[in-house]
């Protein structure tokens, strides 16, 4: 008797718990279902498209003859839908609250929106960064091989101001990537329609304008610029992002820390005055000058010649294109 009803005492308690468990909780219908991560993606996407209007945004057009047949070439920055079809938005403006820049930066990614620069007649298609590009130029023979190459900045949606030149030329049926160097986007001219704010230390905001004369004065500006300078001694020079490098390795440091910036140019760099400007060539490759601070004389052993331990330095490098060591002529036979 006694052990049937422990038996019975423990059932109840059972029955207790599980009616205690399933008071807080609300039971779902055959015909209800928990929403899934997509499902969230969706309705904030859904959600900022109804207080946003689109802008289409900026599409660069570059001219030139990049496979060397002596004929005008087209390349036609799109930004597509996630088929590479329609041409869609890269940013939005606000219509009744504030959209962010990390806003945009979703609905781009959540749509699979494609970023390329397209050759249409070779059937090619060069990627862009999430917000395409800013900026494109044709920066002319840079490698001697009798074709134009191009250089580039590809807009990324990232919080940082800090980005890469890519130089491109048109070999063997394909773009192949012949130099790279840092820059930051704040070197750059602003595109029309819609463009990022570029600071010192990064992207946070992004502006959009319809005002048609804003526009044209914006396109006008862009096309002015230019980030490749041609000398008649067969050089070009930019402006950037120290691209020097010792900060990056270690043991160069420990000597430069040792010796001094002077003692380490004398020994690694030779000097050469171009346009009453003091340079520095490194010894390795004679082919690139580094130019001096302005006013920096070999004379004045205080002048700090070269910013070779500060990666955010702003530098001026020129290179000799004819020279057999040219970074240009990577790849080429």
């Amino acid at each position: 008797m006694k052990k049937h009803i422990s038996v019975v005492f423990i059932i109840m308690l059972i029955s207790l718990f599980n009616l205690w468990e399933c008071s807080g909780k609300r039971q779902i219908s055959k015909n209800e279902k928990l929403l899934t991560h997509n499902d969230s993606l969706k309705i904030k996407a859904d959600s900022l498209l109804r207080i946003s209007r689109p802008v289409s945004g900026y599409r660069f057009k570059i001219t030139g003859d990049f496979d060397g047949d002596h004929k005008q070439d087209i390349l036609q920055e799109r930004y597509t839908d996630s088929l590479y079809k329609n041409e869609t938005a890269k940013y939005y403006t606000s219509t009744d609250t504030m959209f962010e820049y990390g806003d945009v930066s979703f609905l781009n990614r959540y749509y699979k929106n494609q970023s390329f620069l397209e050759w249409k007649e070779k059937k090619l298609k060069l990627a862009g960064g999430q917000l395409g590009f800013h900026y494109v130029e044709n920066c002319g023979d840079v490698n001697e091989d009798g074709k134009d190459e191009i250089m580039l900045v590809k807009q990324w949606d990232d919080f940082s101001s800090v980005n890469t030149v890519y130089f491109y030329t048109f070999n063997n049926g394909k773009w192949d990537e012949i130099y790279t160097t840092p820059v930051w986007e704040w070197q750059f001219p602003p595109t029309p329609s819609g463009s990022m704010i570029p600071g010192l230390f990064g992207n946070f905001e992004y502006e959009t304008t319809e005002d048609k004369d804003d526009n044209a004065a914006l396109e006008e500006q862009l096309k002015d610029y230019k980030f490749i300078i041609y000398y008649p001694d067969k050089s070009v020079e930019f402006r950037g992002r120290n691209a020097i490098g010792v900060f990056d390795d270690d043991i160069a440091l420990q000597e430069l820390e040792k010796i001094g910036d002077r003692n380490y140019i004398k020994k690694y760099f030779k000097n050469v005055v171009l346009n009453d400007s003091l340079y520095f060539s490194p010894l390795k490759n004679q082919s690139i000058y580094y130019k001096a601070l302005e006013g920096a004389t070999l004379l004045d052993s205080t002048s700090y010649l070269l910013p070779l331990d500060d990666g955010a330095s702003g530098v001026t490098t020129r290179i000799l294109i004819s020279h057999p060591k040219s970074p240009f002529k990577k790849g080429l036979k």
